[in-house]
């Protein structure tokens, strides 16, 4: 019951936003998406979800013996910490903050030494590190959150212990060459790393309400962070896909096309809920023909099958789905417009680097691929919440 009463039941998402006091009513009902405390959750949850992928993309880099990939996504997992210590900051101070940040750190380090502990086959490492993570982050995170936001320790301790688990369980299945159940493994963290995420939030919002005004848990920033998440999700399963692609890993290809599959179902129900079923078909197929060009972008075709697909992604992609945008929330205008450009430009830049074997920029290039599917839905969520307020 006290696991239930800090825990949110959606995931969530977001980059850290600015809220507006608005006049008409229906920019009151999308401000409720806006307001500080749903940035907070927002912001937890991508975070989170980012250091699950992350470390997943990590230790699947150092156990294929990728070292420039590895490099690259250790640095990456330093910069999602550095931006967990800065919502920590914002929340409850710099020295606070610096002691959140010593804490996650030794938790990365111990992922990364069981990571390295199993691809070396070194027991004596991967158990060390396994107890480390257990017995000694677990704790140390659940005391800091819970003298800092006055969380209940029990219920805070399991949230911890789950996911540190569920981590755990992506490494061993990538060590056993077991491509399906990592990836589900890897759909199952991310979504606890929301819940906890949805747990933090309301929180430190209670506790600083001056800080953060606005309620984290409200319907409509619900779905604005589902919606972010989900979109985190799919930019980093998809260069994922074209890693293998490019890659020619058939077996780990057909895994993560899989799991891209479900994350765009899941992005067709969250559609479907709000905008109604022919706007989740119509979505359905216009995301549907997106993920198959990237991954015929990615492949070994043609130079004419690969221009067909890059110019399918540039021109047909984005000018259907922002049709879909306009016409589901009224949002147009240059700035759905270029958060939309931006993003496709940047995962074909990933792909561009992975075709290249450029492999020391493609961490911090499938960062800001990611990262770049933040504003729309940020403005996507604002704008469907003010325009049809009885759904939320």
């Amino acid at each position: 019951m006290a696991l239930a009463a800090i825990a949110c039941s959606n995931p969530s998402a977001g980059p850290l936003a600015s809220g507006s006091r608005l006049s008409s009513p229906s920019q009151a009902v999308g401000a409720r998406a806006d307001s500080k405390a749903a940035d907070l959750r927002a912001r937890l949850d991508l975070l989170l979800g980012e250091h699950v992928i992350v470390i997943a993309k990590d230790s699947l880099a150092a156990t294929a013996n990728r070292a420039d990939e590895y490099a690259g996504y250790a640095t990456l997992l330093t910069i999602n910490g550095n931006d967990l210590s800065a919502v920590m900051n914002s929340a409850f101070g710099a020295s606070a903050a610096a002691r959140f940040d010593q804490i996650w750190a030794t938790q990365n380090t111990y992922f990364v030494d069981y990571t390295i502990g199993i691809a070396s086959h070194d027991s004596g490492k991967s158990d060390g590190a396994a107890s480390g993570l257990v017995n000694g982050f677990v704790p140390a995170f659940a005391k800091f959150m819970n003298s800092m936001a006055s969380i209940p320790l029990d219920p805070i301790t399991q949230l911890t212990t789950e996911q540190v688990l569920e981590i755990k369980a992506i490494i061993d299945d990538q060590a056993a060459l077991n491509n399906a159940k990592m990836f589900v493994d890897l759909d199952r963290a991310y979504a606890h790393a929301a819940r906890l995420g949805d747990a933090l939030a309301p929180a430190i919002a209670s506790k600083f309400p001056d800080k953060f005004p606005g309620d984290p848990s409200d319907k409509a920033v619900d779905f604005r962070v589902s919606l972010d998440t989900l979109l985190q999700e799919h930019a980093y399963l998809a260069t994922m896909t074209t890693s293998a692609a490019t890659g020619g890993r058939s077996t780990e290809q057909a895994a993560a096309l899989t799991a891209m599959a479900a994350n765009a179902d899941s992005l067709g129900t969250l559609f479907s809920s709000v905008f109604g079923a022919t706007t989740a078909t119509r979505f359905d197929q216009v995301w549907g023909a997106r993920d198959a060009e990237l991954v015929v972008y990615a492949g070994n075709g043609d130079d004419a099958t690969r221009l067909a697909a890059l110019s399918s992604l540039t021109d047909s992609f984005v000018t259907q789905f922002l049709s879909l945008v306009r016409d589901s929330t009224d949002l147009s205008g240059a700035e759905i417009t270029t958060a939309v450009q931006s993003q496709v430009t940047d995962t074909i830049k990933v792909i561009d680097d992975q075709r290249s074997k450029t492999t020391r920029v493609v961490a911090a290039d499938d960062h800001t691929a990611a990262a770049a599917t933040n504003p729309i839905g940020d403005l996507i969520a604002t704008a469907a919440v003010a325009k049809l307020p009885s759904k939320f």
